[in-house]
Parts: structure tokens; C-alpha cells; sequence
């Protein structure tokens, strides 16, 4: 009977302290993308039976709701969900391999690209989220071109320097508003 009262009562206090907590389920989101990056079909489809037999998704699944997503709805921040990111996408013959990472404000987004297998030039941009200010360099071999977008009360000035900048030095390159 005691067996059956505490089951009852952990069962209740579970239910009232995850009431309304769905969550972004990003460890289930991470594992499904670690599975969908497998490039052949077939493989792809045993590794989703693997998961499946071995509960890799079951767990992930029981861990994401009952330990992130409780904390993302007391804290408003799923430490999963957090953290980096990394995609590549392919257009007119360019493959840009993107890193994206996240760090208290600032979000970094690296964009390396590549013509077939050459190496053309990086970009790189920090931007702030809270004051909506970014900065980005741009890395063409050895040249660097830094640009700076600070919101103002008339709207966006966007400033360059470096070797591939307007003219040396500091230059206003636009103000949008």
C-alpha cells in the first residue's frame, strides 16, 4: 500500500511540476539529425533500427522531457538547444560550410567558402543580439575588410577599413534607416 501511495504521490508532483512543459526537445532533435546525416539510404535505415531496438530515441526522448525541457520552462533556457551549429549549403557552384555559435549576446556565424575544392575566403560575423550592433571581417587571403554596423537614432551606419575597404582607413559604406 505505502509502494502504491508514493508511485501515486510521485506521479501527481510530476504531473503538477511539468504542466505545460513541451519544450524544444533538442536532444531528440540532435540524435534525428545525427541519423539524417548518414548519407546512404540504406545505412541511414539500419542506424534508424539500431535507435530504435537499442532506445536510443526512447531515452533521448524521456531525458529531453523530464530533465531539459523542465529546465528550459523553469529557466526559460534549454542548455541543449544552446551552443553551436553546423551546416553547409551549395549555390552556383560555391559550398558554404557554416559554423554557428552562440555565446551569452553574441551570436558568430563563419562562413567558409569554396569553389569545388578551392578555398576562396572567409566570412566571419559577431553580432549582438541585445543592442542589435554587428561586426564582420572578411578574409581574402592575406587581405582583411572589417565592417561595422552600429544602430543609431537615424538608422544603420555601416562602416569599413582594412585593405579591402573603400579607401584606407575608416569609411561610412551606408547609413540605412
Amino acid at each position: 500500500m505505502k509502494r502504491i501511495t508514493a508511485a501515486l504521490l510521485a506521479m501527481v508532483m510530476a504531473m503538477v511540476s511539468l504542466q505545460g512543459c513541451y519544450g524544444k526537445m533538442a536532444l531528440t532533435r540532435k540524435v534525428y539529425q545525427v541519423n539524417g546525416e548518414v548519407g546512404d539510404k540504406f545505412l541511414r535505415s539500419l542506424v534508424t533500427w539500431v535507435f530504435i531496438i537499442v532506445p536510443v530515441y526512447g531515452i533521448a526522448a524521456l531525458v529531453d522531457f523530464v530533465l531539459f525541457n523542465t529546465i528550459e520552462f523553469w529557466s526559460g533556457h534549454n542548455p541543449v538547444a544552446q551552443g553551436e551549429k553546423e551546416f553547409q549549403y551549395s549555390e552556383n557552384g560555391d559550398t558554404f560550410k557554416v559554423h554557428a555559435k552562440k555565446s551569452g549576446d553574441i551570436l558568430r556565424y563563419t562562413f567558409n567558402r569554396y569553389h569545388g575544392d578551392t578555398y576562396v575566403d572567409t566570412l566571419t560575423i559577431d553580432w549582438n543580439v541585445k543592442s542589435g550592433n554587428s561586426v564582420a571581417a572578411l578574409r581574402e587571403g592575406d587581405n582583411v575588410t572589417r565592417f561595422q554596423a552600429m544602430r543609431g537614432r537615424d538608422g544603420v551606419q555601416v562602416t569599413s577599413s582594412g585593405s579591402g575597404a573603400f579607401n584606407l582607413g575608416r569609411q561610412v559604406a551606408a547609413v540605412y534607416k
